[in-house]
C-alpha cells in the first residue's frame, strides 16, 4: 500500500482515472460503508447535510479515496468519540462556480505548526500505523482537477477539513 501511495504521489498522470460527474452526496454515502466499522468503534457520531445541487468532475474513486482519508483521520481525532459533521454546499470560488465538502469533526486539534505540515509527504501524527501520504495524495488528487483543500483547527476544539472541486460541465 506504502509504494502504490508514493508512485501515485511521484507519478499522478499513471494513476489518473477516469473523470466523471459526481453528486458529492451521492459520493459520501458511497464512502459510509467503508468506514462504519472506524467510526462506530471509535463512538462517534455522524450528521450529514447535503445542500450541494451541482456536481463536479473527479474519479469517483479517487474522490471516494480522499474523503475515506479525511474521515478515518477525524475518527482518529476523537479518541474518546465525537461528533462528525459531512457539508456538501454550492460555493463559487475564484470566479467559478462549484461544490465544496466539509468534513468536521470535534476531536483534539491541532497546532498551527502541525497544520502548516500536514500536507507535506511523509508527515504523520500518527506514530505506529501513518505513513504521512494520506493528505499529501489527497491534495495532489483534488488539484488535479482544479479543486483545493483547506483546514481550520482549533487545539481541543476540532478540525474541518473543506474540498472544493469545480461544477462538472
Amino acid at each position: 500500500r506504502i509504494v502504490g501511495k508514493l508512485l501515485q504521489f511521484a507519478r499522478p498522470e499513471e494513476f489518473a482515472g477516469y473523470v466523471e460527474r459526481q453528486s458529492p452526496a451521492t459520493v459520501i454515502s458511497d464512502c459510509m460503508p467503508l468506514v462504519k466499522h472506524v467510526l462506530s468503534r471509535a463512538g462517534v457520531e455522524v450528521v450529514r447535510h447535503d445542500n450541494a445541487l451541482c456536481l463536479v468532475a473527479m474519479n469517483r474513486t479517487e474522490l471516494q479515496q480522499v474523503l475515506v482519508n479525511l474521515i478515518v483521520n477525524a475518527a482518529h481525532a476523537m479518541p474518546q468519540g465525537g461528533m462528525l459533521t459531512l457539508t456538501s454546499n454550492d460555493e463559487e470560488r475564484h470566479g467559478l462556480r462549484g461544490a465544496a465538502v466539509t468534513v468536521a469533526d470535534t476531536g483534539v486539534g491541532m497546532t498551527e505548526d502541525v497544520v502548516s505540515k500536514i500536507f507535506d509527504p511523509f508527515f504523520t501524527t500518527k506514530r505506529q500505523e501513518g505513513t504521512g501520504l494520506g493528505l499529501s495524495v489527497s491534495q495532489m488528487l483534488v488539484a488535479r482537477q482544479g479543486g483545493e483543500i483547506t483546514v481550520k483547527s482549533v487545539v481541543g476544539n476540532g478540525t474541518a477539513f473543506t474540498i472544493w472541486l469545480p461544477q462538472a460541465v
